[in-house]
């Protein structure tokens, strides 16, 4: 398995593509200015920006945003999402311990970054650093997949998507306390069929276990929702989202 940093270098590539860059912002930017209706905030970090949506959209909205993320690969193509949007984001390459001179009014961890931790302990320790990012008023909102859900019913496959000559197919292997998180890309030429595969390895954080890593860091005003417009959560909800500050 890939470590996540050059799983993402890898994938930076193909990523914009398989993720729909440009219907994805179109829809990011409602998302992101409901999320700022409900916390307002002048200043955003988002962690694990990946090639930029999140960060680009708040941009445009008016916000001063820092984007980290740990693959360099990721990070290029969000620099030029930016430069062509004409959004103003400051992009640091670095992981969810970086140190950043800055204190924002919001911090965002979107798309199932999180997961990417190497361990459950890593949490307490995740979630005390971000607190340091923060104004003593601010919010931290993090988005990951409903993994109760997907552990209860055992969904191997996360996606099927068919691109011209190529197919990707996104699935898990369920390990004994891990997640194998692999995309299957097959490529249809006139000749033999090709495939690559690339493989992580993702921590399935239920949503007591992302309460229980944000009380130990010092949170208090901590709420569990099933999306970010912040609807009630319960286990057969698609996302899990935690919001604390």
């Amino acid at each position: 398995m890939l470590t996540p940093q050059r799983f993402y270098d890898d994938l930076a590539a193909d990523y914009d593509a398989m993720t729909q860059f440009a219907s994805r912002l179109e829809k990011q930017a409602t998302v992101m200015g409901n999320l700022l209706a409900r916390l307002p905030s002048r200043s955003v970090v988002d962690m694990g920006c990946g090639t930029g949506v999140h960060a680009v959209a708040l941009a445009k909205r008016g916000c001063a945003v820092t984007g980290v993320d740990v693959s360099a690969e990721m990070l290029a193509r969000a620099r030029a999402h930016a430069e062509r949007h004409d959004a103003a984001v400051r992009f640091v390459h670095g992981d969810f311990l970086s140190p950043l001179e800055t204190q924002a009014d919001l911090l965002l961890c979107l798309g199932n970054s999180l997961p990417h931790l190497s361990s459950r302990e890593a949490l307490t320790e995740v979630f005390s650093h971000w607190r340091t990012l923060l104004h003593p008023e601010g919010h931290m909102v993090v988005q990951i997949l409903n993994y109760a859900r997907i552990l209860e019913q055992r969904e191997r496959i996360v996606n099927i998507r068919r691109e011209q000559e190529r197919t990707i197919i996104r699935f898990y292997d369920f390990l004994d306390d891990a997640l194998q998180f692999n995309i299957l890309t097959v490529t249809e030429n006139t000749g033999k069929p090709e495939h690559d595969l690339r493989s992580t390895r993702l921590m399935p954080f239920t949503a007591t276990e992302l309460m229980s890593g944000a009380e130990k860091a010092g949170w208090s005003n901590i709420r569990i929702h099933g999306d970010l417009e912040f609807n009630a959560y319960d286990d057969s909800n698609t996302d899990c989202v935690l919001v604390a500050s």
